[in-house]
């Protein structure tokens, strides 16, 4: 047999470094888009690497914050697929709905899942902020008075959600959207931990 400079090859070196990849690119994406959003309400002094990207002010500011949250989730969506297929679980790229696809694929790893509920709320804060500018037009369910919203009243170590009563409008501050930015980190190291990837952070 002919000598040859190729490696060795190994049936499964691909399809695993390709899983290996795509859940590096999809956390890595989350990180860089948790950074960018939580660097939104900062000061640029305080960030002067960030001063290129001004704190989110002015006439649409709901609505880029509501758009800002809204891609967050959708990046963790895509974070679950590639977790799911590093593992070899069902994937479904049309649920949009991460709350129920992060629950899914806990139940189908074992694993406890604590953060539907705020996943949820983080749901009906970007609709809020992104489609009624920030003005509170229904409670948590039917009949309800208020609107429980992704992220507390006050920052701090398992601090409550805080709650907004219907026509009020949802106060988002610099704390309050860096505290919704490490939940969705901690979220993405948690999947990675799962699959034996270090966060591509």
């Amino acid at each position: 047999m002919p000598p040859t400079d190729e490696p060795p090859h190994d049936g499964h070196a691909g399809p695993a470094r390709a899983m290996t990849e795509e859940m590096l690119h999809a956390s890595s994406t989350l990180f860089r888009g948790a950074a960018f959003l939580g660097a939104c309400l900062r000061a640029p002094i305080a960030h002067p690497i960030e001063s290129g990207s001004p704190a989110i002010a002015g006439r649409y500011r709901a609505k880029v914050i509501g758009n800002g949250l809204r891609e967050l989730d959708r990046f963790l969506n895509l974070l679950i697929d590639a977790a799911s297929t590093a593992e070899g679980l069902p994937v479904h790229p049309g649920q949009r709905n991460t709350a129920n696809k992060l629950s899914a694929y806990r139940t189908a790893k074992s694993l406890p899942n604590h953060d539907g509920d705020r996943l949820r709320a983080l749901g009906r804060s970007r609709d809020c902020l992104f489609h009624c500018g920030g003005r509170v037009q229904r409670g948590d369910r039917r009949g309800a008075m208020a609107m429980t919203v992704g992220w507390p009243a006050e920052t701090g170590c398992d601090a409550p959600l805080d709650r907004v009563t219907i026509g009020q409008d949802l106060t988002v501050t610099r704390g309050g959207l860096d505290d919704v930015c490490l939940f969705y980190r901690r979220i993405a190291h948690e999947l990675c931990g799962t699959v034996g990837l270090a966060p591509a952070e």
